[in-house]
């Protein structure tokens, strides 16, 4: 009869972290991935407030977007930040917002991703609240499309 000792062998042991390390790796995959997400829906969302701004100042001003200058514009968004208060505050988490032009007549913000890690899409606003996406995060403008 042998005298076999109990225990666990060398290479269970290495397959046991193995498949703990595979695991933890598929975890934090999903985690990147949802984080991205979730910058991206934020992104969205401001722009809209800041189209509904746009909108707001509009309706009030027969039908102007934007007076001279934007010192104008001070309808508040969701009672915390005006537009002009996105553009100037530059980078929100991790897009930067910057103007692509305001007029009497319309106009065009972007949301501009700062980290292609946490965020893949450019976004822009454009007079009416229509939303565009380009499908990198390096755009020019005849990248962003609606979708």
């Amino acid at each position: 009869m042998k005298n076999r000792k109990s225990g666990f062998t060398l290479i269970e042991i290495i397959i046991v972290v193995l498949i703990i390390s595979l695991l933890l790796s598929i975890v934090a995959l999903e985690g990147i991935r949802l984080r991205r997400m979730a910058n991206e829906m934020n992104a969205q969302a401001n722009l809209k407030a800041i189209a509904t701004s746009f909108e707001v100042y509009s309706a009030g001003h027969d039908g102007s977007y934007a007076a001279s200058s934007m010192d104008n514009l001070q309808y508040l968004v969701d009672g915390k930040y005006a537009a002009q208060d996105f553009i100037a505050l530059g980078q929100v988490a991790n897009f930067r917002y910057q103007l692509g032009s305001i007029t009497p007549a319309g106009y065009d913000i972007r949301a501009m991703a700062v980290n292609p890690v946490l965020a893949e899409h450019n976004y822009r606003i454009i007079t009416g609240a229509i939303l565009n996406r380009s499908d990198t995060s390096v755009s020019s403008d005849t990248d962003f499309k609606s979708f």
